[in-house]
């Protein structure tokens, strides 16, 4: 069996945009129930909408996405959506949570929520973090409940896919 190593987290920018958007769409592909978004949507999207997505914006500070890298190679991404109205600003939304099935179980995601949270703690201006999470997927709900968030209520037929519909569980995290 191969060694693993622990990965590399660091901040993606447009130049990554082709892996990006390659991983997640297999991420959409392979746990369509884990996203809002669908592989087909978001397949259709433009490489340009994955390298503004990626880009660093001064308008919009708390808008970041990071990856795990096994050498040159993006197994996982995680990212963080900030609000920015006047009443809100103090608030973001985690999104896009995966990791590539090969190095599933290995930290992978554990070491991206721990890096978005201490990256989202230096941010002065935000004070909380929520995220939605597929009612039953237990393993991620897990991982984010021994980072600190809580579950603040739940959303019923939240989504539906193949004419089933599914509650979305909404947890937050407070940084301060």
């Amino acid at each position: 069996m191969k060694s693993f190593e622990p990965p590399t987290i660091r901040l993606l920018l447009g130049s990554d945009a082709v892996a990006y958007q390659r991983l997640r769409v297999r991420g959409l592909a392979e746990h369509p129930l884990a996203f809002t978004s669908s592989v087909d949507e978001e397949a259709a999207r433009p490489l340009a909408w994955a390298v503004q997505r990626l880009s660093p914006n001064a308008q919009r500070p708390h808008d970041f996405f990071l990856g795990a890298c096994s050498g040159a190679e993006l197994i996982g991404q995680l990212g963080l959506e900030g609000r920015y109205r006047p009443k809100e600003r103090h608030n973001a939304t985690l999104l896009g949570m995966y990791v590539a099935s090969e190095a599933a179980g290995r930290g992978v995601g554990q070491a991206l929520l721990e890096a978005l949270l201490a990256r989202a703690r230096a941010l002065t201006e935000l004070e909380q973090i929520e995220l939605t999470v597929t009612e039953g997927n237990r393993r991620a709900q897990a991982l984010y409940e021994r980072n600190g968030f809580r579950v603040w209520g739940v959303r019923p037929q939240a989504v539906k896919l193949d004419g089933q519909a599914y509650a979305k569980i909404h947890m937050v995290c407070r940084l301060r």
